[in-house]
């Protein structure tokens, strides 16, 4: 995925409110631009450190500039849009560059069978749900940054699936690039640890890629190791 039209560098000052973001542009000039993160961006605000962001055309959006990409102290790149993610693994799915999802054309917010709600892929034989990775922590990258009844929902229904035969993945979508292996943050979140622990024993796939990030692309390159609940990790 190409930004188009080219993003603007500026510096982070503060997030707050959730969905609004200070940053300094080159003049010096203070500005507002939205957050479209409903996330806790744990370790994803660096006050003082460059920031990208997107402009839009739309006259009648409030705040025009959209934060994109934050850059870490150690030159880690992270897209904190969320939106991105599903644009990302879409592009991913068509040039059939995941392993174990590269046969057949996918469908986006695919209804989960039987059942109220939609996965964010699927078609005649795999459901897929992808999840946003950005926390860094102690070497390694976990989900989620704060309790989430929705992500644990639809584990829930990927493993229903599994057991009515069908084939479902959990997709971590990794956008950070200092992140090299994924694992479920349990002690934030022990529902949803306990959960895809469920899933995976009745055999619903977990997948972990990472995507290359530069302030003109994304693009899911690579898988990384999935490692299970943090807490037993070394």
């Amino acid at each position: 995925m190409r930004f188009e039209p080219a993003l603007h560098q500026a510096t982070m000052v503060r997030r707050y409110k959730r969905f609004l973001v200070d940053v300094r542009l080159p003049d010096g000039t203070r500005d507002t631009i939205h957050c479209a993160n409903t996330g806790a961006m744990s370790a994803c605000v660096f006050p003082g450190f460059p920031v990208y962001f997107s402009v839009s055309d739309n006259p009648n959006r409030k705040l025009r500039g959209s934060l994109e990409i934050v850059q870490t102290p150690e030159d880690h790149l992270i897209c904190v849009n969320t939106n991105r993610a599903n644009r990302i693994v879409k592009e991913a799915l068509a040039t059939h560059t995941i392993d174990g999802l590269r046969n057949g054309e996918f469908q986006s917010e695919v209804k989960i069978p039987d059942e109220a709600g939609r996965f964010d892929f699927g078609n005649e034989d795999v459901f897929i749900e992808v999840k946003n990775v950005t926390y860094l922590r102690e070497k390694v990258g976990v989900f989620p940054d704060a309790r989430s009844a929705r992500a644990t929902k639809h584990v829930n229904a990927l493993h229903r699936c599994v057991k009515r035969g069908e084939r479902a993945v959990l997709l971590f979508c990794v956008a950070h690039t200092g992140i090299n292996q994924v694992a479920i943050a349990d002690d934030i979140d022990p529902v949803y640890d306990a959960a895809v622990r469920d899933a995976v024993a009745a055999g619903v796939e977990v997948l972990a890629y990472r995507c290359e990030i530069t302030p003109k692309t994304l693009v899911l390159d690579r898988s990384v190791p999935f490692l299970g609940s943090s807490s037993t990790v070394d």
